[in-house]
């Protein structure tokens, strides 16, 4: 039996590796193993374009510089869960890949950095104001300061010291199309760093107190079914056409976003007990908030100085704001968004943020709206055919309920059952839902065992002068009676 377990496990692994080696597309590589007491640098060193370097179960402490293109460090397949690499140098990046096209996977990484608790800290990322305006989550503390490095009036700077990686478990130093998956990374100063890289994937790795940091001007970057806790993601000042799909975070500070980049797609993640779900600070066109849930977060959405963005299909609840828009936010499309039990309220707009489309959305929460300085919103789009958040057949305005079931959209009347509300809804001074949503009326059911218990009887008659050719074509036609 011995023996046959052996066996088996050399014909596992020799098939996970004929198969790497195949869909590699290297018929010349080489595999180099690394046994508990030997050099993980060594075999990096030794390895060329296409080698594989598998690392077998056991303890190692190194920093480890990835300078060879195209090669895959990863842990023997038996042993996903048995490779732990502790940084020797806790100022140096545990691995600090240099080349294109690496792959790193499968291992325990930690002991890069300081931690400092993320949750704290990102409490003050969402303001680029230096001052303390009384908003809860507004003031920037020091500690909080020096962790982010942010500096006056601004927000989400550069965290390498220009010299080579931070402190992180993983960084990607000006390279491209690099794959880091199933890693268990936890207490670095920086999980997963990205500087001056593009077009890499971050996919199915577990962080625990540190996160993901995409530096200055990374762009085209892929961030998948990633489970954070106590960390977070944050995407750095000029980054382009990154991609957010699918992550788990937990207690932490959520998603960031930094200026002057756009075209950023944040979809289908699940974000719980965070400062904030998801902070946008000055971003340009096309970034994409989408089918996002987000549960227990100070903040659900804030977007400070943010234009020409789409934010939809969103679920957000038991937030203090739902969706906060701040600092002459305007321009962006906000709809089909569920926005409900928020403490302060379920959507609020600030410092001239106008010339927003906001329709479509379901609103329950004791308020709705507030707005201070913000008028010239549009609260509905034109009436138009197509199912409405609430099953309505017509597209219009938005549902304004409260947890009392006495709001507007509620009690008010609907005289010609489109789903529309008789009368508009004044949402902020002038500003006005034209077309409120309603519930849509529900039709009567049709119990086929009433129908059958009144004994009708029904006859298929076919008139003798109906020709047999039209009978082939169709319809019939059906005569009902009853006796």
């Amino acid at each position: 039996m011995l023996i046959g377990d052996c066996l088996s496990k050399l014909t596992s692994a020799a098939l996970f590796i004929a198969l790497l080696l195949v869909s590699a597309g290297v018929a010349s590589a080489e595999v180099i193993y690394v046994e508990p007491g030997a050099s993980i640098q060594a075999a990096v060193n030794n390895s060329t374009t296409g080698d594989f370097v598998i690392v077998e179960a056991g303890d190692y402490e190194e920093n480890i510089v990835v300078n060879v293109s195209g090669i895959t460090v990863t842990s023997e397949p038996e042993s996903i869960d048995g490779v732990l690499i502790r940084s020797r140098d806790e100022n140096s990046s545990v691995f600090q890949v240099k080349a294109d096209n690496v792959t790193v996977s499968g291992f325990n990484i930690t002991g890069s950095g300081e931690f400092f608790s993320t949750f704290e800290a990102a409490r003050f990322t969402n303001s680029f104001s230096s001052g303390n305006s009384g908003e809860p989550g507004e003031t920037y503390e020091p500690e909080a300061r020096q962790a982010y490095g942010l500096g006056s009036g601004e927000i989400f700077v550069s965290r390498s010291n220009g010299f080579g990686c931070p402190p992180a478990g993983i960084c990607l130093d000006q390279v491209k199309n690099c794959t880091i998956e199933r890693n268990n990374i936890f207490e670095n100063q920086y999980g997963v760093y990205l500087q001056g890289s593009m077009n890499s994937t971050i996919s199915e790795n577990t962080f625990f107190r540190n996160g993901i940091w995409i530096d200055e001007g990374c762009s085209k970057n892929m961030l998948v079914n990633n489970t954070i806790d106590e960390g977070n993601i944050i995407i750095g000042a000029h980054c382009w056409d990154n991609i957010m799909f699918q992550n788990r975070l937990s207690n932490g500070g959520g998603i960031g976003i930094a200026c002057c980049g756009g075209g950023n797609l944040v979809s289908k993640n699940e974000i719980v007990n965070c400062s904030n779900g998801i902070d946008i600070y000055d971003t340009q066109a096309r970034t994409v908030l989408r089918n996002n849930q987000i549960t227990d977060c100070n903040y659900g959405i804030y977007l400070i100085f943010v234009f020409d963005s789409s934010v939809y299909n969103n679920t957000i609840s038991n937030s203090s704001r739902g969706i906060f828009l701040r600092e002459n936010s305007h321009d962006n499309e906000l709809f089909n968004n569920t926005i409900t039990s928020s403490n302060d309220s379920g959507i609020y707009l600030m410092d001239d943020s106008a010339d927003n489309r906001i329709y479509n959305n379901y609103f329950n929460n004791t308020v709705n709206v507030k707005a201070e300085n913000s008028e010239g919103n549009s609260w509905n789009t034109t009436k138009a055919s197509g199912t409405n958040i609430m099953d309505g057949p017509y597209l219009g305005g938005n549902f304004w309920a409260d947890p009392n079931g006495t709001g507007f959209s509620q009690t008010a009347k609907d005289s010609d059952s489109d789903g529309i509300c008789d009368l508009p809804y004044n949402v902020n001074k002038s500003d006005f839902d034209y077309l409120p949503l309603t519930k849509s009326p529900s039709l009567p059911r049709v119990n086929l065992k009433d129908i059958i218990e009144e004994s009708v009887e029904v006859r298929l008659n076919v008139p003798a002068n109906y020709p047999e050719n039209d009978m082939k074509k169709g319809p019939l036609v059906f005569w009902v009676e009853k006796d």
